[in-house]
């Protein structure tokens, strides 16, 4: 059977035996024999590299491996049984091939992009503690993902945002209302995700470690000032009436504390200042303190806007040259970022400290990179679908190569522990059979106040801020709450709405749950990141994790749940042996050695259910199950 016949049929046979919902794969927008081709590419530079150490080209792991390590940094979960068997049990020398374009045209790499998207933008439900929800921010991210924009766009979108947040594709405005009030604090996240600067030391004091002093900081701080909120000196004025006539807890005053919250909180009014003041306590020759000075780019295209006067498109401009093809660091950061995703390690170590390609173990290949992803237009999904197609990614790791002085980023994927997410997800797999079928998030524009849905068929959130971001009088803004609030009574006496959009709940992928998981969820016993600082997520064991794999959320959500499909499983085999082997394939995604097997059929299995109960729990307890290898 050739390639092309076997995966087609592969790929629409478990579409309909497991329920996905393919999205757009990369082999839609690029031809597949180039994606090949870059992928050779790579992999002769990965064996140049090779030769100066005199090191011989490290061999390819085995089917197994290759299988649940393909579904875990592809898909953030391993296969299930079908998946595994599809794969393990059909000889074909292509298949390693067929296997990638499935994995990145199943919902699954959408869900496992948005958790790293999430991830490095520290997306919360809720802006500012609970005080609005980030819904459509999130909405902005899932969206962004699903129609695999390119990174250069998601990156413009974010950085040039402005205007309501709830108006129609505008969610990238929570970029910035994420950090409201930290403007700095923003900038220094913004030059370490986009271009592996780090510049927060300089926003205090000239870093003698660094190459960047505090005026560099604060003439990029002058694309990013002027953050205010749209329009809002009439509900200012409307706000101080109530509070001077302390109204604040009648009807009236809680309605105008929650449009505050929602409606002009997450906003963002004009493009930018372009200017900035140095700060009271600013203590270098080459500025006064609160002397006003314009943007200036520090390196790459200089581009300037005037300290004499605002520049309200200054984030634009800003944003287009962050995003510029032209800059460097932003070219060179995001390969190096894809490279860690699918590879394991970066090129070089942390991804978020840039460094020349000149500086790099392999100038070569990280140029030929940069001009591969510039080729790509930023498809994120390519790029990384051409890193899973190399030999490179196969790699088993080789010991001798550390000694040799080969970066672990070029020795095969290291044994490290699986993430929060990743464990999460392969559990629901466990439970479920195909996790892609499961419940997703639900993204709404409904009014809820008092945490239910008011003014449903009449007015959307999108209509309540525009009309409410208009009004230019406090007298108008006034008259505009109380009909808004005889309108909200009037529906009180009708049965409450049920919410319908917000975080799925219970069985569902880790990316449609709560972001991040409430404290004590699974996902937080495992390392998910707080989304409050960068780089927080860890995969480190702790006490916590060993309990619930033994007797906790493990043991009920899998192992105790005779209806999990871990369990139907046993159904597919018709003999002890097939059934042990079936077991195997669910949970490590490989068939038992023989070794394994003859231990087993002598001292363990004795064809009850409650001896294949043991034997999932204790696979599910192994450092294998736990390890991406």
């Amino acid at each position: 059977m050739s390639k092309r016949t076997y995966f087609v049929k592969l790929a629409c046979s478990l579409a309909f035996v497991v329920g996905l919902s393919p999205v757009q794969s990369a082999e839609d927008k690029h031809d597949i024999e180039f994606l090949k081709k870059s992928a050779l590419m790579i992999d002769r530079h990965v064996a140049a590299l090779y030769k100066s150490k005199k090191l011989d080209v490290p061999a390819v792991v085995d089917d197994s491996t290759f299988l649940r390590r393909s579904f875990l940094v592809a898909g953030g979960r391993i296969p299930n049984l079908e998946e595994a068997r599809a794969f393990l049990e059909i000889e074909d020398s292509d298949k390693r091939e067929s296997l990638v374009t499935y994995l990145m045209s199943s919902d699954g790499y959408r869900s496992h992009m948005t958790n790293y998207l999430l991830d490095i933008l520290r997306v919360q439900e809720t802006f500012d503690g609970n005080r609005a929800s980030a819904e459509q921010y999130l909405e902005f991210v899932h969206t962004s993902v699903a129609e695999n924009k390119p990174w250069d766009v998601f990156c413009r979108e974010l950085l040039a945002s402005r205007g309501s947040i709830w108006n129609e594709g505008n969610g990238a405005v929570g970029y910035y209302v994420r950090d409201k009030g930290m403007e700095l604090d923003n900038l220094s996240n913004t030059m370490r995700i986009f271009t592996g600067t780090r510049m927060e030391c300089a926003q205090c004091h000239d870093d003698p470690f660094g190459e960047y002093e505090r005026i560099d900081f604060y003439h990029l701080a002058a694309f990013v000032t002027g953050q205010g909120e749209v329009n809002k000196g009439p509900w200012d004025k409307v706000w101080r009436e109530v509070r001077d006539a302390k109204e604040e807890r009648t009807d009236f005053g809680e309605l105008v504390d929650w449009i505050g919250d929602n409606v002009h909180y997450p906003s963002l009014g004009g493009g930018g200042d372009g200017r900035i003041a140095l700060p009271d306590d600013y203590q270098y020759r080459d500025g006064e303190p609160r002397e006003m000075i314009g943007g200036k780019t520090p390196f790459g295209k200089r581009v300037r806007t005037s300290d004499r006067k605002n520049d309200y498109n200054s984030r634009e401009t800003f944003a287009e040259w962050i995003s510029s093809p032209s800059n460097l660091r932003f070219n060179v950061t995001i390969v190096n970022r894809m490279w860690q995703r699918v590879m394991g390690r970066g090129i070089w170590e942390p991804v978020d400290e840039y460094k020349e390609p000149k500086d790099t173990v392999s100038p070569a290949l990280v140029n030929d990179l940069v001009n591969l992803m510039q080729t790509l237009e930023y498809d994120l999904k390519a790029f990384q679908n051409v890193l899973l197609l190399t030999r490179t990614f196969q790699f088993a790791a080789n010991p001798q190569a550390f000694d040799s002085g080969v970066p672990q980023s070029f020795n095969g994927r290291q044994l490290e522990r699986m993430t929060a997410e990743q464990v999460w997800d392969s559990m629901v797999t466990l439970v479920t059979g195909n996790p892609d079928a499961q419940p997703k998030r639900k993204f709404g524009n409904e009014i809820i106040y008092d945490k239910k849905t008011v003014l449903a068929g009449e007015k959307t959130m999108e209509q309540l801020s525009k009309e409410l971001l208009a009004i230019k009088s406090a007298k108008a803004y006034r008259e505009y709450v109380n009909e808004l609030l005889e309108g909200i009574k009037y529906e009180g006496g009708k049965k409450k709405s049920k919410v319908e959009s917000g975080p799925a709940n219970g069985m569902a992928r880790a990316s449609e749950l709560e972001s991040p998981a409430p404290h004590g969820h699974f996902l937080r016993q495992f390392g998910q990141s707080d989304r409050v600082l960068l780089d927080s997520a860890t995969n480190e064991a702790n006490m916590a994790q060993v309990l619930s794999m033994m007797n906790g959320h493990v043991e009920k959500m899998v192992v105790s749940n005779t209806d999990s499909a871990l369990y139907k499983a046993l159904e597919a085999g018709s003999t002890d042996r097939d059934k042990v082997r079936y077991l195997y394939y669910a949970v490590l995604g490989r068939p038992p050695s023989s070794g394994e097997m003859r231990l087993l059929m002598r001292d363990v299995i004795d064809g009850s259910q409650e001896s294949y109960r043991n034997l999932s729990s204790a696979l599910l307890a192994t450092h294998e199950f736990l390890f991406v290898q």
